[in-house]
């Protein structure tokens, strides 16, 4: 009876970790992130700056993984480029930051639209770049130039503290009253 018991056990066991394990698959990738699979890399794309506008730098954050291993790459070479229906082509390279397998680029869309984008990676100068499948991004148009409206101030009141003005202040008398 309690080996019947224990292979019950073992039985409901292996069929519930394979769960457990999928359920447990590692970050949640966070709103409006990319991912994208090469021939050796694992990539994340995601724009750092949101709302994306045209006319303004837009920072994107890349995070590249071995397939195989999983490990960050440091040290490799990229750059992601776009190309809006208009034929407006942009393109800048990563640069590598503090983080293990994190690169950070930005681009300045000059038009409002769909954009078609891609990246391009490789571990080292020896090895052919790897790209990732294309991508639309939607830029919206820009902010209004000029906004001269001035801030409103919150600085405290300091009337008090100076010193009366002389056109408003009351003379003194100077001159010493004689007695009788």
């Amino acid at each position: 009876m309690t080996t019947l018991r224990a292979r019950l056990v073992r039985l409901l066991f292996l069929a519930v970790a394979p769960m457990l394990v999928a359920a447990c698959g590692g970050p949640t990738p966070t709103k409006g992130e990319l991912r994208f699979v090469t021939d050796s890399f694992v990539v994340r794309v995601s724009p750092e700056t949101r709302p994306t506008r045209a006319l303004e730098p837009i920072y994107w954050r890349v995070l590249v993984h071995d397939r195989i291993t999983g490990t960050p790459i440091q040290g490799g070479q990229g750059r992601v480029f776009a190309t809006s229906k208009d034929r407006k082509s942009i393109a800048n390279g990563l640069e590598e930051t503090g983080e293990l397998g994190t690169y950070r680029t930005n681009l300045m869309f000059v038009t409002a639209g769909m954009w078609a984008m891609a990246l391009e990676f490789r571990r080292d100068s020896t090895l052919p770049l790897q790209r990732t499948v294309d991508w639309t991004q939607d830029i919206l148009s820009a902010d209004e130039p000029g906004d001269f409206t001035t801030p409103a101030s919150s600085t405290p009141d300091t009337s008090k503290l100076r010193a009366p003005d002389s056109a408003t202040a009351r003379p003194t008398d100077t001159t010493k009253k004689k007695g009788p």
